[in-house]
């Protein structure tokens, strides 16, 4: 069976956030079919596949999980290169590249392949399958198979979400001098955000941008009511160098004169790692030039317990979760080459 074989029947398995299972019987399966021999450890969490006689140096990671179909989904496409339908691109195409290889070019790699990294943080598969990654003490490297354009992608931001409650007094809005509207202070926020929106970064010779977003506001009980309090979502994509505890402290420098302010959730990001000898051979042998992942990924879990980490995989990433996801059969192939040709380097 083919790569772009193998993807099509990823694709055709409807794996949304929460209903994984078909997909991990289809992974142990195909592993099965193909004569994979060694170890299947799945919980919960997903499926760790450890080839026999793997020197375990190496692990490929992808999440098997979507977002939800869209009605508008694109099925089909006139050019014949093109492999479409939810997942194409994020990221059901490195799962099919992680199986791949582990029936074919198994000597140092072991395959992961765990749920739920389109929901929240606190339910990834991988926090379940962690334990057992870190019990394997050969490992060295991970390559993190989501879609960059078969371009290698290193670090990533960190990302914070924090509310902030403004404050108001209730009224009727045929009398709102009798109270005050908390809506109108958004304006002041909204300025400041846009002040400092983007911050260019040089690390390690890559250049991010941390970011800060305005990305939810709610407010109001009617439409005569001059409302008591208004609530808005800061989104703060935050540079590799910063700690949470870093981030928690700018946003409340920045935002506490406006009101109060709730850090809802905070992952810290991941440093590029350009002079880790595994990341230099893995460019090498590739023969791409690196560039900086501006998102927050998986690799970030790897970092925090010294492990280096690389983003490499098929796909347009900004078709991710768009109704027409498509990936390139070519790119696709490409990716599988240039994932081989370093598998074989490291030998």
């Amino acid at each position: 069976m083919s790569v772009d074989t193998t993807l099509q029947k990823l694709i055709n398995i409807d794996s949304v956030t929460g209903d994984e299972i078909l997909i991990l019987d289809f992974i142990e399966e195909f592993l099965s079919k193909n004569n994979f021999s060694g170890e299947i450890i799945r919980n919960d969490g997903g499926i760790i596949a450890i080839p026999k006689n793997s020197s375990q140096k190496i692990a490929l990671v992808g999440h098997v999980d979507t977002v939800p179909v869209s009605k508008t989904q694109k099925i089909e496409f006139d050019d014949t290169d093109t492999i479409p339908g939810r997942g194409s691109v994020d990221m059901k195409g490195g799962i099919s590249l992680i199986l791949h290889s582990l029936v074919e070019e198994n000597q140092d790699i072991v395959g992961v392949f765990y749920t739920a990294e389109e929901g929240p943080y606190e339910k990834n598969g991988l926090g379940e399958l962690m334990p057992i990654i870190l019990g394997n003490k050969n490992l060295e490297f991970s390559i993190i198979l989501e879609p960059t354009n078969c371009q290698i992608e290193l670090g990533c931001l960190g990302t914070l979400n924090a509310n902030i409650k403004l404050k108001g007094i209730a009224a009727h809005s045929a009398r709102p001098w009798v109270g005050e509207n908390p809506i109108y202070k958004i304006g002041d926020i909204s300025k400041k955000v846009s002040d400092n929106e983007i911050n260019l970064l040089d690390i390690e010779g890559l250049e991010f941008k941390q970011v800060l977003s305005i990305t939810t506001v709610s407010s109001g009980i009617a439409n005569n009511v001059i409302p008591d309090e208004a609530l808005l979502n800061i989104n703060f994509r935050f540079s590799p160098e910063m700690s949470n505890e870093d981030a928690h402290n700018f946003i409340n420098h920045m935002f506490s004169e406006f009101g109060e302010i709730e850090i809802t959730s905070s992952s810290e990001g991941a440093m590029p790692n350009l002079d880790n000898p595994n990341v230099k051979n893995f460019i090498s042998s590739t023969g791409l030039s690196p560039n900086p992942k501006q998102a927050w990924t998986d690799i970030a879990r790897f970092y925090s317990h010294g492990i280096p980490s690389v983003n490499f995989g098929p796909g347009d990433p900004l078709l991710a979760h768009t109704a027409d996801e498509h990936v390139s059969k070519k790119q696709l192939l490409e990716s599988y080459e240039l994932l081989m040709n370093y598998l074989r380097a490291v030998q």
